[in-house]
């Protein structure tokens, strides 16, 4: 049997992982994580479910499990199935973002490391994933080798069900640092300074106008699709740096009381710096009075 072919979970399982990663975007913009088991069969097939969130603390780019609540879930678990050969899956989601494995994720694989193999999955909101298995050890000796497969789902339609039990233990289980969070949905406008160079008029004497509004919205739009596309690898370390320039040069020709940050470190640094930050975290102002202007609500896109 084709490792491609022995993972499966079932339609509504599936279903209720998109319910608790939408949950999550909707309330708070959040990324939420849990477990799920993975049972095998008499088929030589693993079935995946169980699907369960634990407390556990989340911002829009990191999610983290409760260790207590973790030790009791596979405890739970391995006192139904009975089974030495079970596994668990850490599952996470990526809401707007693409579908991949960040610096975050890496380590948390790396913290399930085991005598055989482990299992990771994150998905996003458009139904995009990655299922990691994790091999440790063969035969006793230490090869590592993580290979992204399939995760076979059995369904006919879109059946996301969010129920009352489901808002109640999220409100339960689900916290935020105390720290102020932001939109990971702007509106997807395109950067279109360049193009609609008529339509903007910066020549009035109060320095936020309406244009310049308009103008930071879609410089924020344009860098919250550059940390995206940077972090799941489609914009590469280059490109990234000369859109930077790129948008300042329209900036400073617009005379905006606004930049974007030039970030002078390595590639490395950027991606874990990225991972950090949100977009409107990569905008410099003139001075404090034009970012409380701009930032009306922290720098959300929504009142």
């Amino acid at each position: 049997m084709n490792i491609e072919d022995i993972f499966h979970i079932s339609e509504k399982d599936w279903y209720n992982l998109q319910a608790w990663a939408t949950i999550a975007y909707e309330e708070d913009k959040n990324e939420i994580s849990g477990l799920m088991t993975a049972i095998p069969q008499e088929d030589g097939t693993i079935k995946v479910g169980n699907v369960e969130i634990l407390k556990q603390e989340n911002t829009g780019t990191n999610t983290e499990l409760d260790g207590e609540a973790v030790s009791e879930y596979m405890m739970k678990y391995a006192m139904k199935y009975k089974d030495k050969n079970m596994k668990f899956v850490w599952w996470h989601s990526h809401h707007t973002m693409g579908a991949f494995w960040s610096g975050t994720d890496e380590k948390e694989i790396d913290a399930w490391k085991n005598e055989s193999y482990s299992l990771a999955l994150v998905i996003n909101l458009k139904e995009e994933y990655l299922f990691r298995v994790s091999f440790w050890k063969h035969n006793g000796l230490p090869m590592e080798k993580h290979i992204d497969t399939t995760l076979n789902i059995d369904r006919e339609k879109p059946l996301i069900n969010i129920t009352n039990k489901m808002k109640k233990d999220y409100n339960e289980l689900c916290t935020s640092p105390q720290i102020a969070t932001y939109n990971h949905g702007w509106t997807k406008a395109g950067w279109s300074l360049d193009n609609h160079q008529d339509s903007f008029n910066f020549s009035n004497k109060k320095r936020v106008s309406a244009n310049v509004k308009e103008a930071y919205s879609q410089c924020l739009s344009k860098c919250e699709k550059m940390q995206e596309s940077f972090l799941d690898g489609t914009l590469s370390f280059k490109d990234f740096k000369d859109e930077i320039k790129i948008l300042n040069k329209v900036c400073k020709n617009k005379k905006l009381p606004f930049s974007i940050k030039e970030f002078n470190m390595s590639k490395n640094d950027l991606l874990n710096k990225l991972l950090e930050l949100f977009p409107c975290d990569m905008i410099e102002y003139e001075d404090n009075n034009v970012k409380l202007e701009l930032e009306p609500h922290g720098g959300y896109l929504w009142a």
